[in-house]
């Protein structure tokens, strides 16, 4: 019986440190998104060519 409580708490320990390294990563993620975007904003005011698209509907028959 201890054998199975002693899993148990392995167990939870191991899904408790991917949590965390997770969590982790996802912050180290979107801090360096936030960090790397902010610089970007003061580059809006150029006037970058506009792509644009056309569709043209052509009848086969």
């Amino acid at each position: 019986m201890a054998m199975i409580a002693r899993r148990k708490t392995i167990m939870l320990d191991k899904i408790t440190m991917i949590n965390l390294v997770w969590t982790a990563m996802i912050a180290v993620m979107l801090t360096a998104t936030v960090t790397l975007y902010q610089d970007k904003s003061q580059l809006a005011d150029l006037n970058y060519p506009q792509v644009t698209g056309r569709y043209s509907d052509l009848s086969y028959y």
